[in-house]
């Protein structure tokens, strides 16, 4: 099937489509005429133009869809929008299947390993306890909460918000049964309220406002990821180094650099800082080759950001404090921050296939395995 693009309006050309429902399409004649004019047998005419909303339907579904005009004359059965599928239709089941399910689970693949990595990071360096068996299901919990309010609060119609109010019902239930018990065991997970309240504040009024996949929506949610770290060690100590690690003994934990000046929480928040520095510019990075491609300035802002951190590594790693390994990791990641976007960019303005978010997922989860490894083994 071809889609024909005239140039401009002087040769557009004129479909005369009959409007009774149940008329011979022999009776519709096609041709030029002049404008406003009909033919025999009362045709109605109508222009077509450049493809728009109706001509994605007709590519998404098969369904050839009819003209306003002649839809204006079709009887109460008919469809109550442009273009939308027939109640009861198969295409119709398929979009509310898939409406139904998209309430109940994330389509945001890339959040998968930003959920994980920073727990293990917190037992790599601290240890695992037990009580991250309460935890962990309530952190995952807690996401599944945000991602369900998400949903609630960009629906636009009584039914959609009511498709999304079962999810958000047993999410949060989910997520607040678990975290009273979580914290009747560990009370001194209360103190991580103060460095996450706001960041989850800042991602909750984002996605009220319907912009829950802006670029400060994303650092907000990275961030707090990122310090799950932090909390999972927290866990892996039995909470020991006073209030968010800056207590008399916070340096006699678990925990140390390559040259042994950095112990306890001192060596633990460094890696936090890393792992919310690498989230935080895989944001940006994932946007340039997706959602705005051709955006010079994100771009030149994560190239910026990766080379920041990269020449920040290097110097850590020049008098001991982080493995040379991880250093040359992020000298990989601000190479990869300008070429891969850049040909994306390539990729698209030759009109060849451009790399699918599925391949891009699977490149971050071996530079996550990279990054873990590169802190863990020194």
């Amino acid at each position: 099937m071809t889609q024909q693009r005239p140039s401009g309006p002087s040769d557009r050309h004129i479909e005369y489509v009959s409007g009774l429902p149940g008329a011979d399409t022999d009776s519709a004649a096609v041709g030029s005429a002049p404008a406003g004019g009909r033919g025999p047998r009362g045709p109605i005419p109508h222009q077509q133009s450049r493809p728009g909303p109706e001509d994605d339907l007709l590519l998404a579904t098969g369904e050839p869809v009819r003209p306003a005009s002649t839809r204006a004359g079709r009887s109460s059965a008919a469809s109550p929008r442009p273009g939308a599928p027939r109640t009861g239709s198969p295409a119709s089941a398929r979009t509310s299947a898939q409406t139904s399910r998209r309430t109940w689970m994330p389509n945001q693949h890339g959040a998968h390993y930003m959920l994980l990595l920073p727990p293990i990071m917190g037992w790599v360096v601290g240890g695992f306890s037990w009580v991250n068996l309460l935890f962990i299901p309530a952190w995952l919990g807690a996401y599944l909460t945000y991602w369900a309010w998400s949903q609630w609060a960009r629906a636009r119609s009584p039914r959609r918000r009511a498709l999304a109010l079962p999810p958000l019902a047993v999410y949060t239930s989910w997520t607040a049964l678990l975290g009273i018990v979580t914290l009747s065991v560990a009370p001194y997970l209360l103190q991580w309220a103060v460095p996450l309240a706001p960041l989850c504040a800042v991602a909750l009024r984002e996605s009220w406002r319907g912009r829950e996949r802006s670029l400060l929506s994303g650092l907000a949610t990275t961030i707090a990821a990122s310090l799950i770290a932090a909390v999972t060690y927290s866990l892996g100590v039995g909470g020991r180094g006073g209030f968010l690690g800056t207590g008399p003994d916070a340096t006699s934990l678990p925990g140390a650099s390559p040259n042994g000046e950095l112990t306890g929480w001192a060596w633990m928040w460094l890696v936090t800082a890393l792992t919310a520095a690498y989230f935080c510019g895989t944001v940006p990075y994932i946007k340039s080759m997706i959602r705005e491609r051709f955006n010079r300035p994100l771009l030149a802002g994560t190239v910026a950001w990766h080379a920041l951190v990269a020449a920040g590594t290097v110097w850590l790693a020049s008098g001991g404090w982080l493995p040379w390994a991880h250093a040359a990791l992020w000298l990989v990641l601000a190479v990869r921050s300008l070429v891969v976007p850049l040909w994306q960019w390539h990729l698209v303005r030759a009109r060849r296939a451009p790399l699918r978010p599925r391949v891009m997922g699977i490149t971050e989860i071996v530079f996550c395995l990279l990054f873990l490894l590169t802190i863990a083994i020194h």
